[in-house]
Order: structure tokens, then sequence, then C-alpha cells
């Protein structure tokens, strides 16, 4: 039976070891039965002053004709209890190739990780049934240890933590406080919709495995227990591992890689990918062809692997892990422009300030065609300090060390079609502005 009582004897036990005493109370509100549950039981440990920050927020995440009216209904419970909600109204990609579901999941975490602070901790009210599911989801789709071990009880999240207070509570405990303290929220459809393969299990098949084995909720907390055990020791033996391989950011080395077992190999490549560079984990066959196609390539070629948000490719004898980019540089075209203009492309910008004696000439620049382009082969330059000499693009990259896939995405900037400036690698004579002279600084940056 779940009571005010029993709930904050769990929660206090729980969060001792984790959290500071003046913790900041985040819900995650979607206005559905759990999460208002999960708020009404916070508010009367509000009450009791046993908690003192408690907050809510709700993502919107704009799927639904109703989406709108159930933020409104959030905001409406969240001033009856006088708590301040904030609304974020989020944008799911739905071409992102994760599936609608975890398109969505992932615009909302990201939203969640702009709140939580170093005194957060953000709940969320995931029960016993869901993760129930969420182990039969795992199972079926041939997961490994780290989806059998399914959702953790309370985890690092962002600067502070995310914590599932109601997960050892039944969804018939929970729908038995909301009766007996006469609650309302609100219903997503979509929720009964049986084409989600959750929901599927929800209905059509959880209920049959429930008559036959009544346990099965403590049943599969046990075996997710144990896979969380086995979890925290692979993740021990890859952090060892990682240390011996020159990791570096986004790099690995692979003929240190190389020295280790099949087994430590893919434990190692999987910490890496997900933990260390934050990219959507690779299943099996995915994994395989970075083990097969990318580490086993001949040094000189440049092969790739791409799955979800992460591509990986092999240079020389390091693996690169990035995320795939979203946006594609035109990089074709010429680009009639005046440095006093902000450019942005994929996700950077050219940002120009003028500066005495540094940069390209501005006198060298009026009354002349000045164009933005990409390589495409065959360019060369004069670049400052080398004399009058041309020298081919390509070997300076080379030079640079610039990667290759990265080379395409360079900005150039010629006047009167001759290379006067390879933004963020060098300027090129006889463009330079000299001493006392006034110069344009062109500069590559991130947009914010």
């Amino acid at each position: 039976m779940l009571t005010v009582e029993s709930f904050w004897r769990d929660l206090s036990k729980l969060h001792s070891s984790y959290t500071p005493a003046d913790t900041h109370y985040l819900l995650a509100y979607s206005g559905g039965l759990d999460s208002h549950v999960l708020l009404h039981l916070l508010v009367e440990l509000k009450k009791l002053n046993h908690i003192n920050h408690l907050s809510v927020v709700h993502i919107n995440h704009q799927l639904h004709a109703d989406s709108s009216q159930w933020a409104a209904h959030c905001l409406q419970q969240c001033e009856q209890y006088q708590l301040s909600c904030d609304v974020i109204n989020v944008i799911v990609d739905k071409n992102s190739g994760l599936g609608l579901e975890a398109a969505a999941r992932q615009a909302r975490y990201s939203a969640f990780k702009t709140l939580v602070t170093d005194q957060t901790l953000l709940l969320t009210a995931q029960h016993a049934d869901d993760q129930v599911e969420t182990f039969l989801l795992q199972s079926l789709r041939g997961g490994g240890v780290k989806g059998l071990a399914a959702m953790p009880v309370i985890k690092s999240f962002a600067n502070g933590y995310l914590s599932r207070p109601l997960l050892a509570v039944t969804q018939q405990a929970i729908v038995d406080y909301a009766k007996q303290h006469n609650l309302s929220w609100v219903d997503d459809p979509s929720n009964s919709n049986i084409n989600f393969d959750r929901n599927y299990l929800r209905q059509q098949v959880v209920p049959v495995l429930k008559k036959r084995w009544p346990s099965i909720h403590k049943t599969f907390s046990r075996v997710t227990q144990h896979q969380a055990e086995n979890k925290k020791l692979l993740v021990e033996l890859a952090q060892m591992d990682l240390q011996q391989l020159d990791a570096v950011n986004n790099t690995l080395s692979i003929s240190r890689l190389q020295t280790l077992s099949l087994h430590r190999k893919k434990n190692v490549l999987r910490y890496w990918l997900h933990n260390i560079n934050e990219l959507s984990m690779p299943d099996a066959m995915h994994l395989n062809r970075v083990l097969n196609e990318v580490m086993e390539a001949a040094v000189d070629s440049q092969p790739c692997v791409t799955w979800g948000d992460a591509i990986v490719r092999r240079y020389n004898d390091k693996l690169y892990a990035d995320k795939l980019a979203a946006e594609q540089l035109s990089q074709t075209e010429n680009l009639i422009w005046t440095p006093e203009e902000q450019y942005s492309f994929g996700s950077k910008q050219l940002v120009t300030e003028k500066c005495e004696g540094q940069g390209l000439s501005v006198s060298q620049l009026q009354s002349k065609n000045v164009t933005i382009r990409f390589r495409q082969g065959g360019e060369t330059c004069c670049p400052q300090g080398r004399g009058p000499h041309q020298h081919k693009l390509k070997k300076l990259f080379q030079e640079w060390q610039v990667l290759p896939w990265q080379r395409n995405a360079v900005p150039l900037i010629y006047v009167d079609n001759i290379l006067a400036q390879v933004v963020g690698y060098c300027l090129c004579e006889p463009f330079v502005a000299k001493p006392n002279e006034l110069g344009y600084l062109i500069q590559c940056k991130g947009i914010e």
C-alpha cells in the first residue's frame, strides 16, 4: 500500500547517500496519473516540512492536438498547490532515425538537463510495471547487460541526480492512492495504441504473465539488480582498459585496442562511445562493423560506420567518434560576401571584427569581389610567412593535420578569385594587413 509515510521512508533512505541536505526537488510532470500521484506525495511531504524546495517542469512535445490543453492542466494543478511550474516547448526531430518515442525522450531529457544543477534532484514517475515492460522490451530486442539492468532508481544526471522513487511501487497501488485522494489527471490517448511495443506489452502480455506468475514484479526486480551489478563491473573494467588506449577526447588508439580480447574490445568501445562521447549505444551489428570494417581497414583508407546520431571513422592509427551532423553544407556555390556580414553554415558562423595589424587588409578588399567558398580540389595559396611560392591546399591540410572529413567544411575567403584566407588556419599573401594597417579579423565560431 502506498502512503505518504511509506513514500517518505523510502525517499529519505534512498537519497541520504546521494544528495545534499538542502536539495531542490524538481518534478517532471506530464499531468498523467503516475506523475500526478508523485506530485501529490511531494506536496504532502512539503506540508510536513520534510522537503523545503519543490518545483515542477512540464515538457510540451507538441505532438498531439491536445498538448497545449495538457500544459494548461499542469499549470492549473500547480497553481492550486502553490508551486512554480515551467512549461518548456520542445521540437521533436521526427527524422532523427531514432523513432518517435526515442526522439521525444531525447528532446525531453535535453530540456531537463538545462534545469538540473548540483543542488537538484530530478524526479520522474516510472513505477514497477514500467520496469517490467522495460526489461521485457530489452529482452525482446536482444539487449545486453546495460539494457537488462533496465532503469536505475537513482543515477547521476547533468550536474545533479535523477531519481525514480516509485520504481518499487505497482501501478495498482498508484491507482488506489489516486482514488483514495480523489485526484484528477489527464489521459494520453496514445497510451492505448497497441501499435507501440510498450503499450502492447502493457495491455496484451504483462496481464497474462501476472496471472501465471503473480510475483513477476519482484522476480524481474531481482534480475535487473543482478544485471545492474554486472553493469558496474563492466564499467570498471572499461575504465581500466581505457587508461591504456591513449584515449584523448573523441579518439582511441587502434593498435592498442587490438591488444585486447574481442570481448574487452566490445566492452570498452561501448563505454567509450556512450559514456565518454555521449553517443547512442550501437547495436551488435554496428559494433561488429566498427570492429571489422573500420578497425581492420587499411591505414590509408577512410572507412566509417553510422547509426542514430553517431559516426565512427578511422584515420591512420586512430578511431574518431563524432555526432552525425544534421546539416549538410552547401559546398559548391560561391557566395558573394562583405566582411561586415555574418555568414552561417551548418552549426557555425563567420564572425568579423576590425583590428589594427591583424587579419585581411581592409584596403586590399575594397572595391573587390569577396566570396566564400568550400574546397573543391586543386586550390593553392601563398601562406603568410612562407615566401612567394604557391602551396597546394591539400598538402597544407596534411601539414596542419586537419582530418580528411573536416577539410571540406573549412571556409575559404577569396578576393577576385584568389585565395586570401583559409579560415582558422592561415592568411594568404598579398592580402595580409600590415602593422598599423586596419584589417578584418575573420573567425569561425559555433552558433550559441
